[in-house]
């Protein structure tokens, strides 16, 4: 099912991501000679050089950026494709790539992708951890095949699709010894202390904008992370809190942490997948998202 997509294209994406033509020969099993005449076949095919030999290495020409950006996505299609044309499930093999927001990377997803590569064992899945802007953007540019993390407000670009999963309600977290753990409080009684959250989660900021109106700046970090341990530490020996995912509250109860109560509720997110729309439906993402709501479920 490789051929789908021309090894040569292979080829030209393993240069490209290395920059070094040793090292893509060496991840290619080819020989270097090898690699640089399938190079030169691409050229002569595109009509211009795709890479120049500088100081540093090898860079990227125009026409080399322009072939990647292509041909990520032929790659792509191609894995999915062979995918969904194997005639069983225990025959199914490829490369898929999946990022994962960092809650449910620590809560429901380890097992729901061991659950999927109990269905598909033969599928190297490879997996990043991210805030959802960030992987959006890693899906944009065909750096990811699949997000699964909480849905952008905003609508998705015309390439992708948004499938909603679930929803998930935000909660405060802190301490077993906050000043608040024992009371009702409100909100501004909450954000009067300082607030953990994670680095760059630009969805948070529109969502914290949408429900508090005005009272959002009062929750601006003053700490940031990428690691859900980290808060978890930080929280754990200070009296600040940490607004999160009510997906999470099994592991903060795990770490002696508590839920802060509020007389109103945050705001609730919806958890869902997004991928670009050719493989929207195919065998393995649809088999994704069923793993993931049976185990939200």
């Amino acid at each position: 099912m490789r051929l789908l997509v021309s090894r040569h294209l292979e080829n030209f994406l393993v240069t490209y991501e290395t920059l070094n033509l040793h090292d893509a020969a060496d991840l290619k099993g080819i020989s270097q000679p090898a690699l640089s005449k399938s190079l030169k076949l691409l050229e002569e095919e595109v009509g211009a050089p795709l890479f120049i030999r500088t100081s540093r290495g090898l860079e990227p020409t125009p026409a080399g950026d322009t072939l990647h950006k292509y041909a990520r996505r032929l790659d792509q299609d191609a894995r999915f494709a062979s995918i969904d044309l194997q005639r069983s499930v225990d025959n199914l093999y490829g490369k898929m790539r999946i990022g994962i927001g960092p809650v449910l990377a620590t809560t429901t997803f380890p097992k729901t992708i061991a659950e999927f590569h109990r269905q598909f064992p033969q599928i190297s899945v490879t997996v990043e951890t991210g805030v959802s802007s960030t992987l959006i953007a890693a899906l944009d540019r065909d750096h990811l095949d699949v997000v699964v993390s909480a849905l952008p407000e905003a609508p998705v670009p015309d390439s992708m699709v948004a499938m909603p999963l679930f929803t998930s309600e935000m909660v405060a977290i802190g301490r077993k010894s906050h000043p608040l753990a024992d009371q009702v409080s409100t909100f501004e009684q909450v954000s009067a202390f300082g607030r953990v959250g994670f680095v760059e989660d630009r969805e948070f900021e529109r969502n914290a904008a949408k429900a508090l109106g005005q009272r959002a700046e009062k929750v601006s970090p003053i700490l940031q992370t990428t690691s859900l341990s980290v808060m978890f530490g930080m929280l754990a020996e200070t009296d600040y809190y940490a607004i999160v995912s009510d997906l999470i509250l099994p592991r903060a109860l795990d770490s002696n942490l508590v839920k802060l109560r509020c007389k109103s509720r945050l705001w609730s997110i919806t958890i869902g997948v997004v991928c670009k729309l050719p493989i929207s439906e195919s065998r393995a993402v649809v088999a994704l998202k069923r793993a993931l709501g049976e185990r939200r479920g």
